[in-house]
């Protein structure tokens, strides 16, 4: 993977962390960053990230974060900061910045979540940077009451993006204001100036993987691929369509894992999309349970699966397995848990679970009376992004296997990602694979 540099400049302007009793009215807006943004970030990785001083090209009232030049890293606590003020649900949320950005392999961009402690997110967006500077915006509404703290703003280079730099940053919640009644963004260039950073050297290409055709007899050879997609919910089901339309064309199928939380009070539009596409209703999908609500926690190192305690975990599987049995009248058969992280008590869970079979990136010592399947080779080479050559790279050992589970975020995939899927897809069918579901491991 090519090295990234990218370099991060937050506005510290007096006033900028809001009280948490201060409430936004209709025209004015409640700022969400503590004025320590940039030492926050610098703090969560040492190792990664440093704060500069004013500078001719830092400006006064300006703080800037720079990873040192190491493989990037696309999700986790790396570029984080935690909000300083509550928001209620249905809160109208707005980023603004100005942003500029280098890269030698297209267009650089960089990518932008708000998201909560439970990873839903609230901000989005892959934002073009080109060499002049600009203005943004981004726009979210709250999904739910939160206090402080419990949103966390992350910045990261997206494919392809050298160096990248952000300044006159504002995240700050309009309460009720009507979107369109925003204040618009200034019609001139920002004035920041300065030289963009010179990106690190790029270490050589390394030489391209050639996958040689399997002879006859390899390809005859009986082997499972399962497509193991995950994070369907209410937000982002839309994004799975044209992996649908892909399925279709190629006569093969997918599991896709469902947050089923999202089936709460949900639209009958998604309760029938689910219907449709699954595999007993004709479909190309299985769906299996994803859990309830994907909870991560980065500061606790509590997650949904992993340091709840048996009885959240048993609670949170009989919601899940019931809620979408009620709601499509279809039975999950596998589990597979938010960030594949699981402990002890997960197993004794499954163990009381007649209606789960099968355990995607499971524990294998310790399996809960269910079939466990093992990740061997990677889809994507970080979370959201899919390049050929890193996975021809892996695959190139496993081509023979029984089988493989290869994992992948669809609701992710920018053009360039969804392009190298289609290629992998393509090299695995010609390769012989034959194109499973959980049930099929089972049997």
């Amino acid at each position: 993977m090519k090295r990234s540099l990218a370099l991060l400049c937050f506005s510290v302007m007096a006033g900028l962390a809001a009280p948490a009793e201060v409430v936004p009215v209709a025209g004015s807006p409640v700022p969400l960053l503590p004025e320590d943004a940039a030492h926050s970030i610098a703090a969560k990785k040492p190792q990664m990230f440093s704060v500069l001083e004013a500078s001719d090209t830092v400006p006064e009232g300006f703080l800037a974060v720079t990873p040192k030049p190491v493989e990037p890293v696309w999700h986790g606590g790396d570029s984080s900061v935690e909000t300083s003020a509550p928001v209620a649900a249905g809160d109208l949320l707005s980023l603004v910045a100005a942003v500029r950005g280098v890269s030698r392999t297209g267009e650089p961009k960089i990518l932008v979540k708000l998201q909560g402690d439970d990873w839903a997110g609230l901000i989005r967006g892959e934002i073009a940077a080109g060499g002049e500077w600009r203005w943004v915006r981004l726009l979210g509404r709250a999904n739910k009451d939160r206090a402080a703290g419990e949103l966390r703003l992350h910045f990261y280079p997206a494919y392809g993006c050298q160096t990248f730099e952000v300044r006159g940053l504002r995240l700050e919640n309009w309460g009720r204001t009507p979107k369109d009644d925003l204040p618009p963004l200034p019609e001139s260039s920002p004035a920041f100036g300065g030289d963009l950073p010179v990106p690190p050297a790029l270490p050589p290409d390394a030489a391209p993987v050639v996958l040689e055709p399997l002879s006859d007899a390899d390809r005859a050879r009986p082997r499972r691929v399962m497509l193991k997609l995950d994070d369907v919910t209410l937000r982002t089901y839309r994004r799975y369509d044209r992996v649908i339309r892909f399925l279709e064309e190629k006569g093969i199928v997918a599991g896709f894992g469902v947050i089923v939380s999202s089936l709460d009070n949900a639209p009958q539009e998604y309760v029938d999309w689910l219907k449709r596409n699954a595999l007993e209703n004709g479909g190309r999908v299985e769906f299996w349970n994803h859990g309830w609500d994907h909870a991560m926690d980065g500061k606790t190192r509590v997650d949904e699966f992993k340091g709840s305690g048996l009885a959240h975990q048993r609670e949170n599987l009989a919601k899940s397995q019931d809620m979408f049995r009620a709601k499509t009248g279809l039975s999950m058969r596998a589990l597979g848990t938010a960030g594949n992280s699981w402990d002890a008590d997960t197993s004794t869970a499954l163990s009381e679970r007649d209606d789960i079979s099968v355990w995607l990136y499971g524990n294998p010592k310790s399996d809960g009376g269910k079939r466990v399947l093992k990740r061997t080779f990677n889809l994507e080479h970080s979370v959201g992004r899919i390049s050929y050559e890193s996975f021809a790279r892996g695959y190139a050992k496993h081509r023979l296997d029984e089988y493989a589970v290869i994992q992948g975020h669809p609701n992710m995939w920018n053009d360039q990602s969804w392009n190298a899927f289609r290629k992998i897809v393509e090299q695995l069918i010609a390769d012989g694979w034959e194109f499973s579901v959980p049930r099929d491991f089972t049997e």
